[in-house]
């Protein structure tokens, strides 16, 4: 559909071209070492599970935002441009974030028109950029909730989220251009930016206080890349450089409602050590950084980065990919938090916040890292973020969504924290996540594959293409198919091969002990390491086959016995999915925390009925052993119960689609048996 010209322009654009950082590089001496992604359609999903997500995105979940957002009133109100450009006397909208969210929404619609050409994608961001542009104050400024209440100045309240506005409004402009050539939003965003340059970039100290939720970091470099203006990159880092360095108080006051670690303003960035805070600042904070980091060869900045991925991996991480334990709580500082990152091994299930844009962030943060370092761990969880955290975000049609993703649910008797739901919902009082989820699924195609020197890296498994000319081998077609996740069968063609030498480097998952890959049907030498990118370098040639296979029996994992919550107990996962156990597959008589997972359960894989016909569930055998009832009329305490535990055959459903046929009780954590107990007569 688009020329080869604005495939470049995406890649100058918003490609995030990402630089490794070299030993003693200067403040703006990037190094060329890292990998970086091709364009935004040099890849493409064909077929398989990935694929079929972004049909979704593009057929169902943006329709569902499109009604949301065109509802006077919403939360994401685009209505709120329509009145402030006099277009409109319809109902306001009130949310002081929801500009960003339809900023993504346009960001998303980008992406389907990328895919698809449809004639009325293009005229419908037409009409809408018109209206934002419209609305846009001849100064720059941009705000409509602000506008809306007369306000004549702005950032002047943090919560105000001008930087989380402007942030999504530079993106989504850097991806319009790239995509269609037209500038007519990156006019708009433009103005905007050289708002914030002229109001920020000579006062540090004010730039420490500002804004609320720091997309605007990621923006900027986005913006940066759509036009060339290096301004953009030097207000970023003076944001960077000022996050953490002025006084803040103790406890909350009318004046700064969030001190401290809620923002990640208790310790100056650099020297941070630790993921603090709400988790959805934080991980864009870190995402903007890492952006920076690498367009500037900042080593100090990355390591910062570095040591704060670990901290999250090493403590802070649900096996699903969530990252925000807190409803509400304390840091590890003592600061007062919500939303937000837990203590060290704190992970509660039932009451797991988990918000969904936060589990997106993680996985754009370990994207980034993984881009930085070259290190598959960081390719490993942001695959296993994609596959069940963000993934059960959305319904299995598409069109309904989750906030909050807590790893167990009681039913009727679970309590309901904020923003928890009992089923998926069409429209809520916040409505940061369904953008989110359409505008990453949209691109996700994006993640799969990258580049380095002389080198193809294959991060994600699923049917797909790269089309692409790479620099000294020419053009070049990679075609992968695959049943991933539910076979670990990975076949690529090489239908153009490179020119020359080439280092085609196959990422192999961190629990697949035992892959093997063979080229052209014969077994290759290479001994493929988990948790390393295996490289297979030669000469190829147009036809050339490479057969990976990943192992997938299932397997039991258990956590660190300092998470208190998981003592004795296990998850089951098969490949990148996690799996639980909902009331809905439970044999009559049996509750679901009755239920004991044997140490050596075997499984077998099935399909269930529509709407889970399009996953790969585990059954198998378990105990059913006889407690306590769960109840709130039940007494707290009660003398352990004589009953003999019995054999019961359960069914395991992928994590992400629990929920999807009315609301269950489930669980992913299990309680661990000793073994299957004796038939009578054994």
């Amino acid at each position: 559909m688009r020329s080869a010209t604005v495939a470049f322009r995406w890649i100058a654009a918003v490609g995030m071209v990402c630089v490794a950082v070299a030993p003693g590089a200067g403040a703006d001496a990037p190094s060329l070492a890292a990998i970086r992604p091709f364009g935004l359609q040099e890849s493409r999903w064909t077929k398989g599970h990935w694929a079929q997500q972004q049909v979704l995105c593009f057929t169902r979940t943006i329709p569902s935002i499109r009604r949301v957002i065109d509802r006077p009133g919403s939360k994401a109100a685009f209505t709120n441009f329509k009145l402030v450009a006099g277009q409109s006397n319809e109902a306001k909208g009130d949310c002081r974030w929801g500009d960003g969210d339809v900023y993504k929404y346009l960001e998303a619609l980008c992406y389907a028109l990328a895919a698809t050409g449809d004639a009325a994608l293009d005229r419908e961001l037409d009409e809408r950029i018109a209206v934002i542009a419209r609305a846009q104050r001849a100064d720059g400024y941009l705000h409509t909730v602000n506008q809306l209440a007369r306000a004549t100045s702005g950032f002047t309240t943090r919560f105000d989220h001008e930087d989380y506005n402007f942030g999504h409004l530079f993106t989504a402009a850097a991806v319009h251009h790239a995509v269609t050539g037209k500038s007519s939003l990156l006019a708009v965003a433009r103005r905007a930016a050289d708002l914030s340059f002229n109001e920020f970039h000579d006062r540090p100290a004010r730039a420490a206080n500002f804004g609320w939720n720091p997309s605007h970091l990621m923006g900027l470099l986005d913006l940066y890349r759509a036009t060339g203006d290096r301004r953009y990159v030097d207000l970023c880092r003076v944001f960077v450089n000022a996050r953490g360095t002025q006084p803040t108080p103790r406890f909350p006051t009318a004046a700064e409602p969030h001190p401290g670690d809620q923002n990640q303003m208790r310790r100056p960035l650099r020297k941070e050590t630790e993921a603090v805070g709400h988790a959805v600042t934080a991980t864009y904070l870190y995402c903007g950084a890492a952006e920076l980091a690498r367009e500037t060869g900042d080593r100090e900045l990355l390591d910062a980065l570095v040591r704060i991925g670990e901290d999250i991996l090493a403590s802070k991480v649900y096996i699903t990919g969530g990252v925000a334990a807190y409803h509400r709580g304390h840091s590890p500082r003592g600061d007062d938090v919500h939303e937000a990152f837990g203590n060290a091994y704190d992970l509660p299930l039932a009451h797991a916040y988990n918000e969904t844009c936060s589990s997106f962030g993680f996985a754009m943060f370990c994207r980034r890292l993984l881009e930085a370092t070259g290190d598959a761990r960081y390719a490993d969880w942001m695959e296993q973020t994609l596959f069940n955290a963000c993934l059960a975000a959305v319904s299995l049609d598409g069109e309904r969504f989750f906030y909050t993703n807590p790893l167990a649910w009681h039913g009727k008797e679970q309590k309901l924290l904020s923003n928890d739901a009992r089923q998926r919902w069409s429209d809520w009082n916040c409505y940061c996540c369904p953008p989110q989820v359409a505008r990453v699924f949209g691109q996700l195609h994006r993640w799969a594959y990258g580049t380095r020197g002389d080198d193809v890296w294959v991060h994600l498994y699923g049917g797909s293409t790269l089309r692409t000319d790479l620099p000294g081998h020419g053009a070049v077609e990679l075609e992968q198919t695959t049943e991933y996740p539910w076979s670990g069968e990975v076949r690529f063609v090489w239908k153009a091969a490179p020119a020359g030498q080439l280092a085609l480097r196959l990422r192999v998952p961190a629990w697949a002990d035992g892959a093997r890959v063979r080229i052209n049907g014969r077994a290759d030498p290479s001994e493929p390491r988990p948790g390393h990118y295996l490289a297979l370098t030669r000469r190829w040639n147009t036809g050339d086959t490479i057969e990976l296979t990943l192992p997938m029996q299932p397997r039991l994992i258990e956590a660190n016995p300092l998470v208190e919550s998981l003592v004795h107990q296990a998850a089951v996962m098969r490949g990148p999915i996690v799996y639980c156990l909902e009331s809905h597959d439970l044999p009559e008589g049996v509750a679901l925390h009755e239920v004991r997972l044997p140490r050596r359960a075997a499984f077998e894989l099935v399909t269930l009925a529509a709407p889970l016909d399009r996953v790969r569930c585990l059954r198998g055998e378990m105990v059913a052993s006889p407690s306590l009832r769960l109840s709130r009329q039940a007494p707290l305490y009660g003398q352990v119960t004589e009953a003999s535990p019995r054999r019961c055959q359960v069914t395991l459903i992928p994590y992400f689609a629990w929920n999807n046929r009315g609301e269950p009780q489930m669980r992913v954590w299990l309680p661990l048996a000793d073994g299957l107990p004796h038939h009578e007569g054994q």
